[in-house]
């Protein structure tokens, strides 16, 4: 080592690089720290938020002179389960990583991996599904709401004739 403090053998650029890419890795790792703990969080608020309000409105819709006079109603009480079902596989994955000793031989259980594998998958195609014919049956109502108040009213007279 000589009088300003640097080592012969080493430059000043490659201290300086190894300084930077001591810093960036660092820097990452705090990124990445961050990133995890904010995706912790927001799992959590969605559970809080999303099984009670999902459960409410499944029997909101589900009533019996709400669903019989609406048709609607029994398209948004099937997503709102749906969605109920995907809350739930996602709660009990949070709780297992949470509070399971070994969280990865529990989550890598053959039944338990294709059961959540299943919810996990269809949930989001049903949800597709139910939102395409909720609209569909909405257009059909708007395009063609004279057809319906006529079949109805011709049922409705056949019936009160016979």
């Amino acid at each position: 080592m000589n009088t300003s403090g640097f080592n012969n053998n080493i430059t000043f650029v490659e201290s300086t690089e190894a300084y930077v890419n001591h810093t960036v890795q660092q820097s990452l790792d705090e990124i990445y720290a961050t990133v995890f703990l904010l995706k912790r969080i927001i799992e959590h608020v969605v559970l809080v938020l999303g099984i009670p309000g999902n459960i409410l409105s499944a029997i909101v819709w589900l009533r019996r002179h709400v669903a019989s006079k609406n048709s609607s109603a029994v398209y948004l009480a099937a997503l709102a389960i749906s969605d109920l079902a995907y809350l739930l596989e996602l709660c009990l994955v949070v709780l297992i990583k949470d509070l399971h000793p070994s969280p990865r031989d529990a989550l890598n259980n053959w039944f338990f991996h294709h059961v959540m594998y299943f919810v996990r998958r269809t949930a989001p195609y049903l949800e597709l599904m139910l939102v395409l014919s909720f609209s569909i049956e909405r257009l059909i109502a708007i395009l063609l709401p004279l057809q319906v108040y006529l079949s109805r009213f011709a049922c409705g007279m056949h019936c009160a004739w016979t």
